[in-house]
């Protein structure tokens, strides 16, 4: 259903160029894009609102974290 509270799998292949299932999950755990697996059909959920956020600037892009703790204080 376009316009929907999730993007479709159609608008997900759009948004990554990509065509398969497998594919557009990796891109979007590359682009740190926060998504719930589908239970029904297996096509992960992204919040439209979300897509709309960071495509128009409005969300930060959340990064991975680069800490590391320092192990040569641990007891």
């Amino acid at each position: 259903m376009p316009g929907g509270l999730y993007l479709t799998p159609d608008e997900l292949k759009a948004l990554t160029d990509y065509r398969t299932r497998a594919a557009v999950i990796r891109w979007l755990e590359r682009n740190n894009w926060p998504y719930a697996d589908g239970a029904r059909d297996g096509w992960p959920r992204v919040l439209r609102s979300y897509h709309d956020a960071r495509l128009s600037g409005e969300a930060p892009i959340k990064r991975a974290s680069t800490y590391e703790p320092n192990w040569s204080t641990a007891g």
